[in-house]
């Protein structure tokens, strides 16, 4: 898997009906929806968030396990899902529709406090088994 099958695997999954991805509202006033790859930099400071944030890292950890000529490799991509709104309930259905799609992910749900907002990180395995280089 690499980061556009998963974003495009994790848009379709929470933006069928109902959608659960909520939006970022640039400084120009255009809106986007709330889903995010993470590379060198985050989210912009300027984008407002309403409802569900849905940030991915742009590469995942890498676990090697070497073999005989091969290596069997252990990717684990990271998600985190952000309830913006307190009253919203997007997060509980967000996490439901994630754990059917990857029953084998890792979830670590923080509920939200007068400090921080509701999170849930995510964390997919994606084995791949890789010729050895020499």
């Amino acid at each position: 898997m690499n980061i556009a099958q998963l974003r495009d695997t994790i848009v379709s999954l929470l933006t069928a009906s109902p959608e659960l991805i909520g939006t970022y509202s640039l400084p120009d006033g255009t809106k986007i929806p709330a889903i995010y790859v993470v590379g060198q930099n985050g989210v912009p400071s300027e984008w407002k968030v309403d409802g569900l944030e849905v940030t991915m890292r742009q590469y995942p950890e890498l676990l090697p396990t070497a073999g005989v000529g091969i290596v069997d490799v252990l990717q684990q991509w990271e998600v985190v899902i952000v309830q913006y709104n307190p009253d919203g309930k997007q997060i509980a259905q967000a996490m439901d529709r994630m754990v059917r799609r990857f029953p084998d992910a890792t979830f670590r749900y923080t509920p939200g406090d007068d400090v921080a907002y509701e999170r849930c990180r995510v964390v997919i395995p994606d084995r791949e088994i890789r010729r050895q280089l020499r």
